[in-house]
C-alpha cells in the first residue's frame, strides 16, 4: 500500500510539472506569434470567468472573506494564463491543440481517480503528534538486589523500598455538544497551536485527546463534510471551516 501511495503521489506531481512546462510554451509561443492587445483580451476573459464561478461557489458555502479572495485571485491569473498559453498554441499548431487539450484532460489526476478508484490514495484521518509511551516496569520486571549475608556481630539496617511509580491517567475529553461548528473547527486549528506551547507530558496528553474529540465531534456531527475535508488531505494545522459552517442544524447523535 505504500508503494502504491508514492506511486500516485509522483503521477500527480508528473502531471502538474508536464502541464506548467507546456503551459509555459504556450506562453512563449503566444509571445512570440499573438498580439499584446489579444494577449490581455485573452487573459482577462479567462480569469474573469473562472473568478465569478469560484467566487459564487464560496459565497454558497459561506467561506471566509480574506481566504476567499486569495483563492480566487490565485485561480483567475491561473486561468487567464492557460487562456494565453491555448491561444499561443492555436496560433502555432491550429486545431492540433485541440488534442493537446483532449490529452491533458483524459491523463489529470481527477478523471484517472474516477476511472480507476483503486490507484487513488485511502482517506487518511489526520492524527496529532503521537508522544513516545513512558513504560513503567512491574514489581516482577524491575531486578532483585542480592542478598548481603549479615554479620553475627551488625545487622544492616534494611532499605526502605522503592516508591512504586505511578501511571499517569488519560485526561478525559471535553464536552463540545455546546458549541457551534465554527467554534469547533476554531478550537481544533487553536489547539495545533497548543500543542507545540506544551512544556510537559500530562500537558501534551490533555491537548491530544482534545483533538481526538474535536474530530470525533465533527465526524459526529456531519459526516459527509468530515469525508469531504478527509479527502482534501488536509494538514495537522488546517483549517475545515469551509467544508462546516454552511450547517446550521447539527442533529442528534445517531
Amino acid at each position: 500500500m505504500g508503494m502504491a501511495n508514492s506511486g500516485w503521489a509522483t503521477y500527480r506531481h508528473g502531471w502538474r510539472t508536464a502541464v506548467g512546462i507546456l503551459v509555459g510554451l504556450g506562453l512563449v509561443t503566444a509571445f512570440l506569434f499573438v498580439g499584446m492587445s489579444t494577449i490581455v483580451v485573452a487573459f482577462l476573459m479567462g480569469g474573469t470567468l473562472v473568478a465569478s464561478v469560484h467566487l459564487s461557489v464560496g459565497l454558497a458555502q459561506e467561506r471566509q472573506t480574506p481566504e476567499l479572495i486569495r483563492d480566487v485571485l490565485r485561480w483567475a491569473c491561473r486561468a487567464g494564463l492557460c487562456v494565453v498559453a491555448i491561444a499561443g498554441y492555436t496560433t502555432a499548431v491550429g486545431l492540433a491543440t485541440l488534442w493537446l487539450l483532449v490529452l491533458i484532460a483524459v491523463t489529470s489526476p481527477p478523471l484517472v481517480s474516477w476511472l480507476w478508484p483503486q490507484s487513488k490514495e485511502p482517506v487518511r484521518r489526520p492524527e496529532p503528534p503521537v508522544e513516545r509511551a513512558t513504560t513503567t516496569k512491574t514489581k516482577a520486571e524491575r531486578p532483585r538486589k542480592p542478598k548481603v549475608e549479615r554479620k553475627k556481630d551488625k545487622q544492616p539496617m534494611p532499605e526502605p523500598p522503592p516508591p512504586e511509580p505511578v501511571a499517569s491517567r488519560s485526561p478525559e475529553p471535553p464536552d463540545l455538544t455546546a458549541l457551534s461548528d465554527e467554534d469547533l473547527c476554531l478550537a481544533w486549528r487553536r489547539s495545533f497551536t497548543e500543542l507545540e506551547t506544551c512544556t510537559t507530558d500530562e500537558q501534551r496528553l490533555a491537548v491530544i485527546a482534545a483533538r481526538h474529540a474535536y474530530l470525533d465531534e465533527l465526524e459526529r456531527r456531519a459526516p459527509d463534510a468530515f469525508t469531504q475535508w478527509m479527502e482534501s488531505g488536509p494538514r495537522a494545522a488546517g483549517n475545515p471551516t469551509k467544508f462546516f459552517t454552511p450547517r446550521t442544524n447539527h442533529g442528534g447523535p445517531e
